[in-house]
């Protein structure tokens, strides 16, 4: 395949906001599903995973550092808590130091994260538009897309738990983006620099409500951003002469420099961590799931808009 057909497909599949919404979705179900099968948390949960995916021979400590990009006391803290689960072993170095060196899962391990790959797979399929068929085989296809995107470290479970190893490859994913934008844009949140997407990609200015409703996000969270991206002189508040209670919010020539920023970062970064590391049919299974998603959003915010016209009554 050609340099231009790969630049091709990856424009098709950059992260706009659209994407973003779709893949804050996905990323919440999945949590959702950790949360309600487990009491670890997502750091330990990884973890975990990593641990089921390295096998009986387990990975040393400083290697699982690297492979989560995890510093060594959040290592450690982690492996405690799997291991008083009974959920990890540490295995000891048979020389003299007896230093910890490695650590493994133990089949009570193995057990919990099929549990909650059980769970998480539910609350996919709760967020996914099941009901058809097609519908199922896009979510399958994308689940196993999103495993792939942090490669387990043997053979033998890569076609298991692949819904886990998805919540592991976003969790990744969301992180690499967060760090990336946080360094781009002058510490700026991933909840700020969403907002400034959205703005760009409009090109005029929006309700602080429009824009929550646009971007799945709650209207505080949009809220604090926009006083953030104020401050930061990147976006102004106007107001409507025709409405004194609408606030709109516009971006300004920084604010307007800052959203290429953006855009370059999101794209080099998706490309790296997200579809550089999938084949082109996992690529296009993945944004399908995730173009499913959000139509399927949309189509249940106009039910709902419709249904309550239907309850209007005159005003006395």
């Amino acid at each position: 395949m050609s340099a231009r057909v790969d630049n091709r497909a990856f424009e098709e599949l950059r992260l706009d906001s659209t994407f973003f919404v779709a893949f804050d979705l996905t990323h919440r179900a999945l949590k959702s599903g950790l949360e309600r099968a487990s009491s670890l948390n997502v750091t330990q949960y990884r973890m975990l995973v990593k641990l089921l995916a390295a096998g009986d021979a387990g990975v040393p400590q400083t290697e699982l550092a690297k492979l989560l990009n995890f510093k060594p006391n959040v290592v450690t803290q982690a492996l405690n808590v799997l291991v008083a689960e009974g959920f990890a072993e540490r295995l000891r170095d048979t020389g003299a130091d007896g230093r910890v060196r490695t650590a493994r899962i133990t089949e009570a391990g193995t057990r919990h994260v099929e549990q909650v790959n059980t769970s998480i797979v539910e609350r996919l399929y709760a967020l996914f538009p099941t009901e058809d068929a097609g519908y199922r085989s896009i979510l399958e296809a994308s689940i196993a897309a999103g495993a792939s995107i942090d490669p387990p470290l043997s053979g033998d479970i890569s076609g298991r738990f692949a819904a886990s190893r998805a919540l592991v490859s976003l969790e990744l994913v969301k992180l690499a983006l967060e760090e990336a934008l946080r360094s781009t844009c002058d510490g700026a949140s991933l909840a700020e620099c969403r907002v400034l997407q959205r703005l760009g990609e409009v090109g005029e200015p929006l309700r602080v409500g429009d824009i929550a409703r646009q971007l799945q996000m709650t209207p505080v969270a949009v809220a604090r951003a926009v006083d953030k991206l104020v401050a930061r002189g990147w976006v102004v508040r106007l107001a409507s002469p025709n409405d004194r209670k609408a606030v709109f919010v516009d971006a300004t020539d920084a604010g307007r420099r800052q959203q290429r920023a953006i855009a370059r970062t999101i794209d080099v970064l998706s490309r790296r961590q997200l579809w550089q590391r999938l084949n082109a049919e996992q690529r296009q299974a993945l944004a399908r799931a995730w173009r499913v998603v959000v139509a399927d959003l949309q189509a249940r915010e106009e039910a709902e808009r419709k249904a309550a016209l239907g309850l209007l009554k005159p005003i006395a």
